[in-house]
């Protein structure tokens, strides 16, 4: 197998540092040489000490059609100068991005991991049906691997076409089971403790969580919620953040713990796990917490539905009803002899589904693929 010179292309530095590292790490230990090209940001240097090569270029997360050219043009330079044999492209604006330059710059490979098709049930018709006809038209015209994290997505992209079958992948998605394990612990029934992970913006429900942990604390004022997340300067949303800040104040029940970087640490100190998010891939927060042994609460969307079995690992509750999420609550604490089965059956679903080296073997393997082809 000859070494491929591969690009991993993302928003910020954070996908490349969180999300992509496991991949990053097993394909430079197969003998391949990996560089990143994403958006400056607070860990680019860390990772440049670390030894990876970075490259930094404007990437706005929104449709900006000035800055978007800006990165399509620099993008098209930096693989020209660099002559990469692929390009991975990873979130949706990168990707679209991403998979324009290199087709401009006829990178002679170019793969997109789809971590969650931006369409979603939600959209209004017309939103939707133009996000579809960009996303099936860069698959046709600007993808030659098509990677799909989520089943629904991958369903979807098979009966409709965006690809031949044989460079149609469902990828799934994976953590890491010798860093996520369930621990023993007490539970107080009146003291329940209940998490959240994720960025601090509106689309992932956090504003419906405090509104329902509110309601919640009302009959059960012993309850605690911890919010572990940050706000990133590239958000759209910079709104949300404020309104947290300022529910904070209001509630002494709940916790801001900002970003966490010893995960498996805080799951072991928390009883339940949220996830109210309006739009989701396959989300990673809700496999390490099951990893991890809790029971979860999510909402019923493409990617939590894949993850959570309503009943038998947690509840899954209607998009944007606070009450739902209320109810699910009361019930864990009204039940506490439950999180203990339902966060082993959730343990168990993650060890059959999502084990993160099944995922990483099938990237291998598909890398090896496109060696092969290289030599050839």
């Amino acid at each position: 197998m000859a070494p491929l010179k591969i690009l991993q292309f993302c928003a910020v530095d954070m996908t490349a540092d969180v999300l992509l590292r496991p991949l990053i790490e097993s394909l430079k230990a197969e003998g391949h040489e990996v560089d990143v090209a994403c958006a400056y940001g607070d860990r680019t240097d860390r990772l440049r000490d670390e030894g990876w090569v970075i490259h930094t270029l404007p990437i706005d997360r929104k449709f900006s059609p000035k800055r978007n050219l800006q990165t399509i043009q620099e993008l098209v330079r930096l693989l020209r100068r660099e002559k990469y044999d692929a390009i991975h492209v990873h979130t949706p604006v990168a990707a679209a991005l991403g998979r324009v330059a290199a087709r401009i710059a006829r990178t002679p490979h170019i793969l997109y991991t789809a971590h969650g098709f931006y369409f979603h049930e939600r959209m209004g018709r017309i939103a939707y049906e133009l996000v579809f006809w960009l996303e099936k038209s860069l698959a046709a015209l600007a993808t030659d691997w098509l990677l799909l994290q989520s089943e629904e997505d991958y369903s979807l992209a098979k009966t409709r076409h965006f690809k031949e079958d044989e460079r149609l992948m469902h990828l799934g998605n994976g953590i890491d089971l010798n860093r996520f394990y369930p621990t023993e612990k007490h539970i107080s029934p009146e003291h329940l403790k209940f998490l959240f992970v994720g960025r601090l913006v509106q689309e992932k429900g956090i504003l419906d969580l405090l509104q329902a942990f509110d309601e919640l604390t009302k009959r059960y004022p012993n309850a605690t919620l911890t919010i572990a997340g940050e706000l990133m300067t590239s958000e759209r949303d910079q709104e949300t953040a404020k309104q947290v800040e300022a529910h904070l104040a209001q509630n002494p029940q709940i916790h801001y713990a900002g970003f966490v970087r010893d995960t498996p640490s805080l799951f072991a100190a928390h009883d339940v796990f949220l996830l109210p998010s309006y739009r989701e891939g396959l989300p990673r927060s809700i496999l390490e917490a099951m990893a991890s042994g809790l029971p979860v609460i999510a909402t019923d969307i493409r990617g939590c539905r894949e993850e959570v079995t309503d009943g038998e690992t947690g509840f899954l509750v209607p998009v944007g009803r606070p009450e739902a999420l209320t109810l699910a609550m009361r019930w864990f604490i009204e039940h506490p002899e439950q999180c203990y089965s339902f966060g082993q059956r959730g343990r168990e679903v993650v060890e059959e589904k999502f084990d993160e080296t099944k995922i990483l073997s099938r990237q291998l393997h598909l890398f090896a693929q496109i060696s092969s082809r290289e030599v050839g």
